[in-house]
């Protein structure tokens, strides 16, 4: 059990780092959509996230898929 959560951690993060590094090309494709990454692929997006959500959870591990929005804009979190 502790292996697979350490895979699922090792998942996240090569997901997240690839994210951060393509996230220019992203924007280019997907701005102001959410984007499901799996492997370091973009294998779904969507501007309405539980759409979205619905197509992940049918079609990949939804706990080894990273799903994060693409924007130009600046979010600003209020906290």
């Amino acid at each position: 059990m502790q292996s697979e959560y350490l895979a699922m951690f090792d998942d996240h993060e090569q997901n997240w780092a690839w994210f951060k590094k393509n996230y220019q090309q992203l924007l280019k494709k997907f701005n102001r959509e959410y984007v499901a990454i799996y492997q370091r692929k973009v294998v779904d997006h969507d501007k309405d996230l539980s759409h979205l959500a619905k197509r992940v959870r049918a079609n990949y591990p939804s706990n080894r898929v990273l799903v994060e929005y693409v924007t130009s804009e600046k979010i600003v979190l209020v906290l």
